[in-house]
């Protein structure tokens, strides 16, 4: 459970140390992934994870390092779950 509150301080230091002149992708926000698509092609606003199936209008700006930590987060929990 530790892991789980650095990883949290990890993540809002990243926010809270916002550079703009760090490169940004959007993420998913449930596993990190970079490999989105819109779904419908755009039209409904909508975007679809091809890692995790995710499909929904939230999406992150992150920097690789917040990325990696969805993902970590994110295999923790499917790992638990199985």
């Amino acid at each position: 459970m530790d892991t789980d509150l650095e990883d949290m301080d990890e993540m809002e230091a990243l926010v809270a140390d916002d550079d703009d002149s760090e490169d940004t992708v959007e993420v998913c926000p449930i596993c990190g992934s970079h490999d989105l698509y819109y779904e419908a092609g755009g039209v409904e606003g909508l975007y679809h994870c091809k890692y995790c199936d995710y499909i929904g209008s939230f999406v992150i700006e992150a920097n690789e390092e917040m990325a990696r930590l969805i993902r970590k987060e994110y295999e923790s929990e499917a790992r638990n779950t199985a």
